[in-house]
């Protein structure tokens, strides 16, 4: 079967005739677990990092010694955040964010790609992400990953991740995007993949085939 080498998925499926890369004023880094790299079929990490300009994936799961993550986070052009929840987390409209960034520093956000447990683990065997400040966004959002179920009704997947903390940053004018540079995009090609993987759902149920995500909707 042939694949899309940009996506990493097969061509009938491939999303990335309906993403249009934009530039957020933010660069993303994306930790990338190797089961999402190798084995996860939806991949919404790799669609945000298709879909943000200034973004890139690094895949591991101790990153204490990565080189290039090393020298991310020590280049002094850089104010690195991690894209994680915590009770102590900033949000978008957290003034220290807006004084940090005044001295013409750029926003630096990683992201762990992985499921929740394997994200804690990530975090956890690499102490050079400790020190790091978290950022989070505002409770309240619910995810359309309508196909495969979620630890909890809260808990996002990558792409939706990045898109609601750009839309809250852009709110809060700690970044600014022009309207060519419309972060929906990321909503945009994350609702094709779930039309497509329900489509494919149903029609491996009306043939009696077994499915993979038995609980579609939750």
């Amino acid at each position: 079967m042939s694949k899309c080498y940009r996506c990493f998925r097969p061509e009938k499926s491939c999303y990335c005739k309906y993403i249009n890369p934009f530039d957020c004023g933010i660069k993303f880094v994306i930790l990338m677990h190797p089961k999402e790299a190798f084995k996860q079929k939806t991949g919404t990490g790799r669609l945000t990092n298709i879909a943000l300009i200034d973004s890139e994936i690094i895949i591991g799961i101790d990153f204490t010694e990565n080189k290039r993550l090393l020298e991310l986070l020590s280049d002094e052009q850089y104010y690195p955040v991690l894209l994680y929840p915590d009770e102590n987390a900033w949000t978008a409209s957290n003034p220290a964010l807006k004084i940090e960034l005044g001295t013409n520093k750029k926003l630096l956000v990683i992201v762990l790609d992985a499921t929740w447990p394997l994200a804690k683990k990530m975090l956890n065997l690499s102490p050079n992400l400790h020190e790091i400040p978290k950022i989070s966004f505002r409770a309240g959002y619910r995810s359309q990953f309508k196909f495969k179920k979620q630890p909890a009704e809260e808990c996002l997947s990558s792409i939706e991740s990045c898109y609601y903390l750009i839309k809250e940053l852009q709110t809060n004018e700690v970044v600014k995007i022009t309207p060519e540079d419309a972060p929906e995009v990321l909503l945009d090609v994350f609702s094709k993949m779930v039309e497509y993987q329900l489509e494919s759902h149903r029609q491996r149920e009306e043939a009696g085939l077994p499915n993979r995500y038995s609980r579609v909707g939750k």
